[in-house]
């Protein structure tokens, strides 16, 4: 191969290359709504959660942390997000011998929108509702004393008025608790599944097949939609705790600093990174921070949380800001019960 030939194959792979990372890829996947976050605690400390993922909350980020649940759990939350829009969730957790078991779901809707048409932009006295929803089902077990895998199969749904797009798609994720300081490794990849179309009876339409010709009779059609991928992710984490009770960098009986960083590859955007902290006093009471880099609007979060222990039962409330730049800020409430 000459030298000629060679320079014409190198610019060719460097405008490929350029064109790649020039292509803006956000918007380009459907059910956005399963990148709201989950839990009021790993909110508040950023998301970063990968490799910690250890109560109900963490089956969103990692469902191998569920495998650490020794007690059966439930988890609640409430959100009022922006634009007058409701996300809620819930998790319960059946921990086993060998296997743990997990039912989860989250759900987002809006108050009722008045239809309007172009004969009556007032609207036609009828209303219409959006909801997206999620259901899920998971496992997660020990293959060793420090190894935990875990994978949850998901129902994704979207409908909006008379139209609806579903299909179903895969997490599964591993944390390693290496010896040295206890330091946690997370993986995890979310959302594999099948494209999003959407269809309903909106969509079917009289149309004269052959309108060169008078007098056919208008025949029944149907308008199809572009169908669109899940936002699909893959995930690293590193969670460590730089001083408490047991495996840390710095002993402390009392108190416990836990930090977490995560990595994301996303298919509909940039690479983004979550950094959080949780400070813990006698395992009681608990504040959070986090950072969000290479986020529009989100960035800076905080939290608290408070957990009371009754004999063999827990009670754990958790609350999380999330500073939304422009759009309103987000207040998130969840409330975690363990018997």
């Amino acid at each position: 191969m000459n030298k000629r030939s060679t320079r014409k194959i190198f610019s060719l792979l460097l405008a490929s290359v350029c064109l790649l990372f020039a292509f803006n890829k956000v918007g380009t996947t459907a059910a956005p709504f399963l990148k709201i976050e989950y839990g009021a605690r790993p909110v508040g400390m950023g998301g970063a959660y990968i490799a910690l993922a250890d109560d109900p909350a963490g089956i969103y980020y990692n469902p191998a942390g569920i495998a650490e649940c020794d007690k059966v759990q439930l988890l609640g939350g409430y959100t009022v997000w922006f634009a007058d829009l409701k996300y809620s969730y819930a998790t319960f957790i059946v921990p086993t011998q060998r296997v743990n078991y997990a039912l989860w779901g989250s759900f987002l809707s809006g108050d009722p929108v008045p239809v309007t048409t172009v004969e009556f932009p007032d609207g036609t006295g009828q209303e219409f509702t959006y909801v997206d929803g999620l259901l899920g089902v998971s496992a997660s077990a020990f293959l060793s004393d420090r190894l935990s895998i875990g994978a949850t199969l998901k129902y994704i749904q979207q409908s909006l008025y008379n139209e609806s797009a579903s299909t179903f798609a895969f997490d599964v994720g591993s944390i390693l608790r290496t010896p040295f300081r206890g330091i946690r490794l997370g993986m995890c990849m979310v959302n594999y599944g099948g494209r999003m179309q959407l269809s309903g009876n909106d969509l079917i339409v009289q149309t004269d097949p052959w309108p060169e010709y008078d007098g056919n009779p208008d025949a029944e059609a149907r308008l199809t939609t572009e169908s669109f991928p899940l936002p699909l992710a893959f995930k690293l984490g590193i969670a460590f705790d730089f001083f408490g009770p047991d495996e840390a960098f710095v002993t402390l009986k009392d108190h416990r600093l836990r930090i977490a960083i995560d990595g994301i590859h996303p298919n509909d955007g940039d690479e983004k990174v979550h950094i959080g902290c949780e400070y813990g006093l006698y395992d009681m009471l608990f504040l959070r921070g986090g950072y969000k880099v290479n986020y529009d609007t989100q960035k800076f979060t905080a939290g608290a949380g408070f957990l009371v222990t009754l004999g063999a039962r827990e009670l754990c409330v958790d609350y999380a800001f999330v500073d939304m730049d422009i759009l309103d800020a987000t207040h998130r409430v969840s409330l975690t019960l363990g018997f």
